[in-house]
């Protein structure tokens, strides 16, 4: 005859099998916890140093294709505070193939990739000297339309260089680090930033950065400016 379960073994049964479950789910709790936490570091890490790289890169360029030009510019190619810095370069140059007169609303070029609607550029006589800021309205073979009349006289082979603006800030009640580009906006490159400080050198043309991400892990780099100057 073949003997049942008792309702107290059952029980005691179900009870050590509940406790072995609980235990198994507790555990897995935690392991998926701790793969969260493992990929959101490896995230937070990839996206640091892309962030490294970027600024890098931006700071490399600062004042490209305007070493000569700087000499007569009346705007600064660097800033900086404790929190933020932004740099200007320039994309790309074209030489004006005719001369372009005080008033005209456009000026004569290659027809060039880099030379977009709504960016901004310089125009700049090498000989004189005589430079001045403007923006692109659109083009059509190789006439380049400006938003506003020229105010001075360029002669053929003039230089119109395209000119790019990134700015870096720091979001400390975000805890972000953002980037803009010309006239966009702010767009976060790196979440959790607890500190982030910025020093110029202009001595040597260099810029000291650090990033310090969830209170813990920190880069820092010395950048040498070597665009910058005549």
């Amino acid at each position: 005859m073949i003997k049942g379960f008792s309702l107290l073994e059952l029980i005691i049964a179900l009870t050590v099998s509940l406790c072995i479950l609980t235990f198994v789910l507790a555990n897995v709790g935690d392991s998926v916890r701790h793969s969260r936490n493992i990929i959101s570091h490896q995230q937070r890490m990839e996206s640091l140093f892309n962030t490294v790289d970027m600024i890098r890169s931006d700071l490399t360029k600062c004042g490209m294709r305007l070493q000569y030009a700087a000499r007569y510019f009346g705007f600064p190619l660097f800033e900086w505070s404790s929190i933020s810095f932004k740099v200007v370069y320039g994309t790309e140059e074209e030489y004006l193939q005719e001369d372009a007169f005080k008033g005209a609303g456009l000026i004569m070029v290659n027809r060039n990739e880099f030379f977009q609607v709504k960016r901004k550029l310089i125009i700049l006589d090498p000989e004189t000297g005589v430079y001045e800021t403007n923006e692109i309205k659109g083009f059509n073979a190789n006439r380049l339309y400006l938003v506003t009349p020229l105010q001075n006289d360029f002669p053929k082979n003039s230089i119109a260089v395209v000119l790019k603006e990134v700015e870096y800030r720091h979001y400390s009640q975000q805890s972000t680090l953002k980037r803009k580009v010309d006239k966009g906006y702010f767009q976060p490159i790196v979440e959790e930033v607890t500190k982030f400080y910025v020093r110029y050198y202009p001595e040597s043309c260099s810029v000291l950065y650090m990033i310090e991400v969830n209170n813990k892990e920190q880069v820092r780099g010395h950048i040498f400016m070597t665009n910058m100057g005549g």
